[in-house]
């Protein structure tokens, strides 16, 4: 009996996936996709805020160290108008989000003049942060010796969305940070409401 030819008794076999390996595949994908994706946003999420936190704490020891290296008043305020070639200070405004400005406060009357000189700005926030100052206080000074002048604040960084929770197995209450300035100038950062 004649032999056939050799490629033709040998089956090649294919190297790759099914259709079926594939789907499977995909669905076990898409299944761990769907079980990670409430606490990748809920990272974010937290990361937003303590971000904006330490933005704000930074700003107010920058205050603070300008006041006491100029010997004078300089004022940290914040501005509708971040963007603007001259940003103003919010007259009344608790909403800090907005951004904010440190300037050399000469006259110390806490509105920025045109030769008073700009020394940092700060643009809007992440959209996904509200931060703000409950107790209407547009502006903070401090004095040349590093003390803010008249005023201690708690400035409250969360969510932008009221009533937001953060996903998870138990649905909390989305992260908190509350930025303190104290008299003496100190600044901390606490976890949670003020």
């Amino acid at each position: 009996m004649p032999h056939a030819p050799h490629h033709l008794t040998h089956h090649r076999r294919s190297c790759g996936f099914t259709w079926v390996e594939l789907l499977v595949t995909l669905a076990i994908l898409g299944t761990l996709v769907s079980l990670a994706a409430p606490g990748l946003r809920a990272l974010l999420v937290q990361r937003a805020v303590s971000t904006q936190a330490s933005a704000l704490a930074d700003a107010l020891r920058l205050t603070r160290a300008e006041a006491v290296k100029r010997h004078q008043r300089v004022t940290i305020c914040n501005t509708p108008n971040a963007d603007d070639p001259t940003p103003v200070c919010a007259s009344a405004s608790t909403n800090w989000s907005t951004g904010w400005l440190i300037f050399a406060d000469a006259n110390g009357n806490k509105v920025r003049e045109a030769h008073e000189a700009l020394l940092h700005l700060q643009q809007a926030l992440t959209p996904t942060v509200d931060l703000n100052l409950p107790h209407s206080k547009p502006a903070i000074t401090f004095g040349g010796q590093g003390l803010a002048v008249a005023n201690n604040a708690s400035f409250v960084v969360q969510t932008a969305w009221p009533g937001a929770t953060t996903p998870g197995p138990a649905t909390t209450p989305s992260p908190q940070r509350c930025v303190r300035l104290a008299v003496s100038g100190r600044v901390r950062v606490l976890h949670g409401a003020c």
